[in-house]
């Protein structure tokens, strides 16, 4: 059995599925050399050409030479994008693409300066023995700098291509060129053969395959014949390399069809050739690698078919890459119309091109210019008949009416399972379909939309990536914090010395004992107190001995006083120690205080007739004025004592409340005897001292009124009172100052010997205007009614209260007294 190597150096064949034979309509180009047109004013360099993660090099206004890249990039898939002549950048701007869609990309304007001026990378052509030693890094580099990608159309990154991750065995230069009207391939190799074979002998060297086959179609025997003639004078091995001419069948010139009928395998779905050993490159790429490896010449132009029925001159051009389909219209002598159809590739695998402003690109092989007799008109799509005659005719083997079902129906997932993805877009459906339905149109549509599906769900990937990645960051770098935290915290605890450690003992112990003492200190304060409240009470008894030893003599002056104040000290000390609650604050009766002024007011009264008879010199109108001013004072002196009840009892409230909250049975008792007794003398001194400053108030006001009523006649005193009235006046007032003395020191009387608890024992002394008799009988009476029941801290205090608002109008009244005696000496 034959190898795979010896059947192709036999020139063994297979037979593809499918395929048609289209009129072929080669001849309107063939039979001219390749020739050039008049360079254009401006050209428009399309800069997405450039491939992945790139960026522009030169700004509007810059001025540029031919074959200057304009794009910067470090990409694998990266491809820079040349100036295809000199001149001056004018605009870099989106415009309209050469594509299906015309959608505008971003491009260049160049303005040609019509100098050709080269950049001084490019150079004569090198010796074929300088290129042998140049490594392959050094060769993929050049390749990769010019800008190299696929001429057949797809337009593939070439040092991609030549750098495959398997070994190659047999490589493939494709020179089919099956579609109908297209020739450039043609006449390239027909006046280019020898560059052609050279770079065939660069990729040689890179790849180091065992076989070179040059695929060629029937229908070009010149190119067939020119192309044996370079391997000849080649140096590559006889035996290494040779000619294949293949049968003229459409789409023959197809990669996966073209390594089908050379070798008879088929490429599995999803996969590349290279991973069964093979690699197919077009002449045309191969000759751009000779001027890019040998005269680090940039891909800034390739051979265009301009061909159809509305070309005047219909042929092959140079073309630079970036020159304006308009512009070759007019210097082509287009025959056609506006509205008629302008192709770009063959009528099979072309596509309408909408903006006539677009530019050639590198994959751009063909500009098809027909008239209506040339391709078949549009026609309007008819329902499918399932004649199967599409299924027929794919040379891939697929099923196309599965394919346009799920494809109208947008059933993108559907029709990937049935390997959308290897149709290769040659149109032999549409163009067997009966109903003249666009299979492949609608196939285009499913496919761009299963790319863009593709597209996102790898953006999407890459952005979850990105996300991991950085919460798996953020928290090593928790990590780290606490780690590098936890190690200063282990350093600075290994750092703290013993004596530090002990400091921080006694510190804490010192704290400790001061607790410890604070809390002995409070819990001795009651055995404290205790012992204070027993001393004060023996003081107590013993200065109400010593009062009753001598209540059977007179007491002197100051005897009374030395009692009144031990009497005092004692109260001081037994409100200091005996506990009372707090009752509510006794509010004095209104009753009491309006009974107090009308009492005042008829003593007014009576004074002041006890004046009018004492002083018959008198008028009328000063008695008017005298009872007028009394009844004034008496309803002040009303208002005053109000007040001061007021006052007492927010005074006594305070002294009372601070009281401890418990007292016992016995101290208890005494102290509402104590203030029994206390509330029935102030009781009696205060009406005493009411009725005395009654008196002084009515003879003042008698002789104010004596004196103002004189002072309206509009003379003084002295002068218009007889000397009866002065001398009465006289009288008068010095009655009023000696009753003022008079109450003035049995106030401080009162105040001095102001009674107490220890004060009414049983052997007290008598009080002021009280025998010893009556006060023992009063607190006899009043233990006996007291014995049934013990007085409650509430009674308790309202009794400290009525002596404490006695005392407050005690003093209130003398010093009324004393002012009414300064006015008096005014």
């Amino acid at each position: 059995m034959l190898t795979l190597f010896e059947q192709i150096d036999k020139g063994t064949l297979w037979k593809i599925p499918g395929g048609i034979h289209p009129p072929e309509c080669k001849t309107l180009s063939s039979h001219s050399a390749i020739a050039r047109l008049a360079p254009a004013d401006h050209y428009i360099i399309p800069v997405p050409q450039a491939g992945d993660a790139y960026s522009l090099t030169v700004d509007v206004g810059q001025n540029v030479l031919k074959g200057q890249a304009l794009t910067h990039g470090e990409g694998f898939r990266y491809l820079p994008v040349h100036t295809p002549v000199s001149g001056k950048v004018i605009a870099i701007e989106e415009r309209p693409s050469n594509h299906a869609s015309g959608l505008p990309v971003l491009s260049c304007v160049i303005e040609n300066d019509k100098q050709d001026t080269l950049v001084s990378s490019i150079h004569a052509r090198l010796d074929p023995s300088d290129v042998v030693k140049m490594d392959n890094e050094a060769i993929l580099s050049r390749i990769q700098q010019a800008g190299i990608a696929g001429l057949g159309g797809a337009a593939f990154p070439t040092h991609i291509k030549l750098k495959p991750v398997s070994e190659i065995e047999l490589l493939i230069i494709n020179g089919v060129e099956c579609e109908p009207f297209i020739t450039s391939d043609d006449r390239l190799m027909q006046e280019h053969c020898d560059e052609i074979v050279s770079g065939i002998t660069i990729i040689h060297q890179l790849l180091s395959p065992k076989r070179i086959v040059i695929a060629i179609e029937d229908n070009k025997p010149q190119a067939s014949e020119q192309m044996r003639h370079a391997l000849n004078r080649s140096t590559l091995p006889s035996d290494l390399a040779k000619v294949t001419v293949i049968p003229t069948l459409y789409p023959s010139g197809g990669e996966k069809q073209l390594i089908q009928i050379l070798t008879g395998q088929e490429v599995p779905s999803g996969s590349i050739p290279a991973q069964l050993g093979i690699l197919v490159q077009n002449v045309g790429t191969a000759f751009a690698i000779d001027q890019a490896v040998y005269c680090n010449m940039p891909l800034i132009e390739r051979v265009v078919t301009l061909t159809g029925s509305h070309v005047g001159q219909a042929g092959n051009y140079w073309l630079p890459i970036g020159t304006p389909i308009d512009d070759l219209l007019g210097k082509t002598q287009y025959l056609g119309n506006d509205d008629d159809p302008l192709i770009i590739g063959g009528p099979m695998m072309g596509y309408m091109l909408p903006n006539r402003h677009a530019p050639v690109l590198k994959g751009t092989n063909c500009v098809l210019m027909p008239t209506q007799q040339e391709i078949a008109p549009e026609r309007k799509e008819q329902p499918c008949i399932r004649c199967g005659e599409c299924a027929v005719a794919c040379p891939a083997q697929l099923l196309p009416q599965q394919l346009f079902w799920h494809a109208k129906a947008q059933e993108y997932d559907k029709a990937a399972g049935y390997n959308l993805r290897d149709c290769i877009e040659c149109g032999c459906c549409s163009y067997v379909c009966p109903s003249d339905i666009p299979l492949v149109e609608y196939y285009r549509v499913a496919k761009s939309a299963l790319k863009v599906e593709a597209e996102e769900k790898k953006q999407a990937e890459l952005a979850k990536q990105r996300f991991d990645s950085r919460t798996l960051r953020l928290e090593e770098e928790k990590r780290a914090r606490e780690e590098k935290a936890k190690q200063a915290a282990n350093k600075r605890k290994a750092a703290m010395s013993n004596n530090d450690k002990d400091a921080v003992a006694e510190a804490m112990a010192r704290i400790k004992a001061k607790k410890a003492a604070t809390q002995t200190e409070n819990v001795s304060d009651a055995p404290q107190d205790k012992v204070a409240a027993a001393i004060a009470r023996a003081k107590a008894k013993k200065q109400t001995k010593t009062v009753e030893q001598t209540e059977n003599s007179v007491p002197t002056q100051q005897e009374k006083v030395a009692a009144a104040v031990a009497r005092a000290k004692a109260k001081k000390l037994a409100q200091s120690i005996a506990p009372v609650k707090e009752p509510a604050t006794e509010t004095p009766d209104p009753r009491e205080e309006k009974v107090a002024a009308a009492i005042a007011r008829a003593k007014a009264k009576k004074a002041q007739q006890t004046a009018t008879n004492e002083e018959p010199g008198l008028t009328t109108q000063q008695e008017k004025v005298a009872a007028a001013i009394a009844r004034a004072k008496a309803k002040k002196a009303a208002k005053a004592q109000e007040s001061r009840n007021s006052d007492a009892c927010d005074a006594a409230a305070p002294v009372l409340d601070a009281q401890p909250e418990t007292i016992s049975a016995d101290e208890a008792k005494k102290a509402k005897i104590a203030a029994a007794v206390a509330k029935a003398k102030a009781k009696k001194r205060a009406q005493a001292q009411s009725a005395d400053a009654d008196s002084a108030n009515a003879e003042t006001s008698h002789t104010s009124a004596l004196t103002a009523h004189c002072a309206t006649d509009g003379s003084s005193a002295d002068v218009s009172l007889t000397p009866a009235q002065q001398k009465q006046a006289k009288i008068a007032a010095a009655v009023a100052k000696a009753k003022a003395k008079k109450l003035a020191q049995q106030s401080l009387t009162n105040q001095e010997h102001a009674p107490t608890e220890a004060s009414i024992g049983p052997d007290s002394a008598p009080e002021d205007g009280v025998t010893l008799a009556d006060a023992k009988s009063q607190k006899s009476a009043t233990s006996e009614a007291d014995e049934a029941q013990i007085a409650s801290p509430a009674e308790i205090k309202k009794a400290k209260i009525a002596a404490a608002v006695a005392k407050a109008k005690a003093k209130k009244l003398t010093q009324e007294s004393m002012l009414t005696n300064d006015q008096n000496k005014d």
